[in-house]
């Protein structure tokens, strides 16, 4: 197998010569086809789009931890990020590592973002659709994809380069030279005075110098500005493990399946409100792009669908996310010590002493356990720098946890929510969304969804609202 100290050595130019020459490959199209240098950088556009879902693919396999800002109370995606081990989905393929899985969520909702800033950078002067239903143009666009697979296949796969990433350093280098390739693309794509000559050489430059720079970077070969287009390089040390006493544990306590399972459809649906919002602006403005009288219903058609992807992928995401962080837990007491432990992927997540935990609460804004008698409980653990907060749970037989890990509170009885405010909130929140939907009618028309998708967050704010009142207060 080829190693990253293997890759090292190769020279530099003959390592590069496979990528530069499938970013050169559309000349091909110039001198066979007749192109113009508009169609040259729609192909490129659509190369560097679809590189997103192979970023997320590469993301989920970097072994080394991501850089986690700890703002002393760590979201679901935050904790997630701190999550030790993997697992090995398939025997030919490195691990998948459970703590990447929130960058994928990430990626594609960027991936909608910078595609309608690419489709708004180039269609002012290149007639996308016309370009798009070309043959040669999408055996092209494809041609490129593979090549960009197939050397991911060879460095990051094969010669090892995902060994020494994290899922951070991976999704930012991309994200950096998306943005970078999109400036470009608004400054030269849109003047109506920049001839074919100065187009084609100056995205070709700028993409190549991309490429050129992410090869180097990958290498240890950075320079000041290559390393810069090549993303960030600042790993983070791997934590030590946790420490775990020997024999076997006194008491072992796993969170609720059924629980898990509401939290995860919960959380999905609410943030799913805000961040569809985005999306749909998105495919309005691709649409609107690739759209015309001209064209054909297939490309129209593809192009929604994509789209409607994404609306499942990003929920989907948000979902995996949270049954991860809360379903394959076991908490496990050893003398005087609670040990969180990961029995999906067998391994310790983190140790602390008994008489570190403080300050704990039943979280009172948790619907599942409203709903089905769990109980999920917010503890302070640990001193000084060391210090940090957990939501543990959700668990079906909350005294029985108390009492096995002493946690000090009051009482872990949870008073119901005001049925009134909830119901309130609930019919709401369906009337506002409801007239806004009869209102600007979002099924008659693409530019219909605009509106909807600018004001439907704001509809929602006074329904939010009463249903965080309904919750109980923590008096």
């Amino acid at each position: 197998m080829v190693t990253p100290r293997t890759l090292e050595r190769s020279p530099s130019w003959l390592g590069f010569a496979p990528i530069l020459v499938a970013n050169l490959l559309p000349f091909a199209g110039i001198l066979a086809f007749g192109w113009d240098a508009a169609t040259l950088v729609t192909v490129y556009a659509l190369e560097v789009v679809l590189a997103f879902p192979l970023t997320a693919a590469k993301a989920l396999f970097a072994r080394q931890p991501p850089k986690i800002v700890d703002d002393g109370e760590p979201s679901v995606s935050d904790e997630l990020k701190q999550r030790r081990g993997s697992v090995e989905l398939v025997s030919w393929l490195p691990p998948v590592y459970p703590r990447n899985v929130p960058f994928v969520g990430t990626v594609f909702t960027w991936f909608a973002g910078i595609s309608m800033v690419v489709a708004m950078a180039i269609s002012a002067a290149i007639p996308v659709a016309d370009v798009l239903w070309r043959s040669e143009v999408v055996l092209s666009v494809v041609a490129l994809v593979a090549a960009t697979a197939a050397d991911t296949w060879r460095d990051y796969f094969r010669g090892g380069r995902y060994e020494t990433v994290s899922a951070y350093e991976v999704v930012q280098a991309h994200l950096g030279q998306m943005f970078l390739l999109a400036f470009v693309l608004m400054a030269v794509a849109s003047p109506e005075d920049v001839g074919g000559v100065a187009l084609l050489a100056g995205f070709v430059f700028v993409k190549v110098l991309v490429e050129w720079a992410s090869f180097r970077a990958a290498h240890g070969k950075p320079g000041r500005l290559t390393g810069w287009l090549a993303g960030p390089d600042d790993p983070t040390e791997p934590a030590d493990p946790p420490a775990v006493p020997d024999g076997d544990p006194d008491v072992r306590i796993s969170t609720d399946d059924t629980a898990v399972l509401y939290t995860a459809i919960h959380q999905t649906l609410f943030r799913t409100v805000f961040l569809a919002q985005w999306i749909l602006i998105s495919l309005v403005v691709v649409l609107s792009v690739v759209s015309g009288d001209d064209t054909p219903l297939s490309l129209t058609v593809g192009t929604g669908v994509v789209f409607a992807l994404l609306l499942l992928v990003i929920p989907a995401a948000e979902f995996v996310e949270t049954v991860l962080r809360y379903g394959p837990l076991e908490y496990r007491r050893y003398e005087d010590r609670l040990v969180a432990y990961d029995t999906w992927v067998d391994e310790p997540q983190w140790s602390v002493p008994l008489q570190e935990l403080r300050d704990a609460t039943v979280v009172v804004d948790h619907l599942p356990d409203h709903l089905l008698g769990t109980r999920t409980f917010d503890v302070t653990m640990g001193w000084g720098d060391d210090e940090f907060q957990r939501d543990l749970g959700p668990v079906a037989d909350p005294d029985a946890f108390v009492s096995a890990f002493e946690l000090r509170m009051r009482t872990a009885e949870l008073d119901p929510i005001d049925r009134r405010l909830a119901g309130a909130a609930v019919v709401l929140g369906v009337g506002f969304a409801g007239a806004l939907v009869l209102t600007y009618r979002p099924w008659t028309s693409v530019i219909a969804l605009l509106p909807v998708s600018f004001l439907l967050p704001f509809s929602l704010a006074i329904p939010w609202g009463l249903w965080r009142l309904a919750y109980p207060s923590l008096e």
